[in-house]
């Protein structure tokens, strides 16, 4: 019998839907013959309030109220797993229950991949009530352990980026057995090396000026044009050549089309393109700011990043854990920016050094999560469809025994603490 993969994804900013999609075809192009649909979970069964907070909300968040964002963000992230079945995410999971279930029944999967932890969280919630035969994989799109995951415990597999998040892991719940440290899957494409002069001479630029890449995303991000505008006081009077990635930012590109230039500055305006991978390769290094996935292309290409710091919080952890590896720079303002294109434009053997240091992180991880998600067994539902399951009451069961699993769970954490108390005390005497 052929395989079925269902996949669940969420509309929260572009990397999610992306990485469901980048999935789907490449189980096809490994197995033809593999079934793969792929679902919206709060677009399809969650209520308009969820919907909208997932992204409208969220992208307004984090370009217009980045301060109070990331002060949620840091307090979430400081509320211990043992919290897991009360905390906020649990609100639009819970909603979609009943949807997931209606999928699982309908679809029957030998495996369901989540891009997102909104699903993970329904299954592990479910799976509190209903034995749900096929496996359960979820990948992780970011180089931290963002809050909300200790929630989504009941997978069977969650992919992370490398082997430096399996102790926090292990500390918000999950088993060793649970984690695969694949990397993050993001297209193939970015893995083509392809030489520098060869990139520039297809895409008909200089072949001998140092290039910098900018590239600020799709547009929910207003602060691209201002940093592009302070990098070209920062080149000085160096020869230098400017790829300007406008993506769906139509302002900035027609903005930028505008303006003259010095004669020693070359600028690449590009709007939307379908050659971002191509753009890479043509780079010396990229000015970007710190989404896991653009990150990892970047690093796929060997590109050191110099990163902006008004960034949303997920995106500081990952700048943070980047810095700590030596591949990325950071700057807060104008002078700091200057400081550091200099470092970058004037330091050759710092530039080669970074550039070494992007080879560790280089990995097919979409193809090897691809390869692992075929290789699991086949799913019978046959004790499934045995119990008395009835979609309307789904979500007033589930929600009553995740009431009763945080119960359970917090008596634990009582008992826990009143038992190192009784150390505490048996010590002092």
């Amino acid at each position: 019998m052929k395989k079925k993969v269902l996949i669940f994804t969420v509309t929260a900013g572009n990397a999610h839907n992306a990485c469901a999609s980048g999935m789907k075809k490449k189980l096809l192009s490994i197995d033809s013959e593999v079934e793969v649909k792929v679902v919206d979970l709060l677009q399809n069964y969650s209520n308009w309030l969820f919907t909208w907070l997932a992204d409208g909300g969220y992208n307004w968040a984090v370009s217009r109220a980045t301060w109070s964002y990331d002060r949620f963000y840091n307090l979430y992230k400081r509320i211990k797993p043992v919290h897991r079945y009360a905390c906020a995410a649990q609100g639009a999971s819970l909603s979609t229950v009943d949807g997931v279930m209606k999928e699982i029944l309908e679809f029957e999967p030998d495996v369901i991949y989540c891009t997102h932890f909104y699903p993970a969280i329904a299954i592990t919630d479910l799976r509190l009530v209903y034995d749900i035969p096929c496996k359960v994989i979820v990948s992780s799109l970011d180089y931290v352990n963002s809050p909300f995951w200790e929630a989504a415990i009941g997978v069977d597999y969650f992919a992370i980026p490398n082997e430096d998040f399996i102790e926090e892991c292990i500390e918000e719940g999950f088993s060793l057995n649970q984690l695969l440290p694949l990397g993050l899957p993001v297209d193939e494409h970015s893995l083509e090396q392809i030489e520098k002069k060869d990139a520039r001479r297809e895409l008909g630029i200089d072949e001998n000026l140092p290039t910098i890449m900018v590239m600020f995303g799709g547009g929910n991000w207003s602060g691209g044009y201002k940093i592009f505008c302070d990098l070209l006081k920062s080149v000085g009077e160096r020869n230098v050549q400017i790829i300007m990635i406008n993506g769906r930012d139509k302002k900035s590109f027609k903005r930028i089309e505008r303006m003259k230039f010095n004669d020693n500055i070359m600028v690449v305006n590009v709007g939307f393109t379908d050659q971002i991978y191509l753009y890479m390769s043509a780079s010396d290094f990229i000015i970007n700011k710190c989404g896991g996935a653009s990150v990892t292309e970047a690093l796929n290409k060997g590109l050191p990043m110099l990163v902006t710091t008004k960034i949303p919080a997920q995106e500081k952890y990952n700048l943070q854990y980047m810095q700590e590896k030596g591949v990325s720079l950071a700057f807060n303002n104008k002078k700091e920016l200057e400081k550091q294109i200099s470092v970058l434009l004037d330091q050759e053997d710092k530039l080669n050094e970074m550039v070494e240091k992007t080879k560790t992180f280089r990995k097919n991880a979409i193809g090897d999560l691809a390869n692992f998600i075929l290789s699991q067994p086949q799913a019978d539902y046959k004790d499934l469809k045995a119990c008395k399951i009835n979609l309307k009451k789904i979500k007033r069961t589930v929600k009553k025994y995740v009431r009763y699993a945080n119960r359970k769970e917090l008596k634990k954490d009582r008992q826990a603490r009143q038992m190192k108390k009784l150390q505490k005390v048996g010590e002092s005497k």
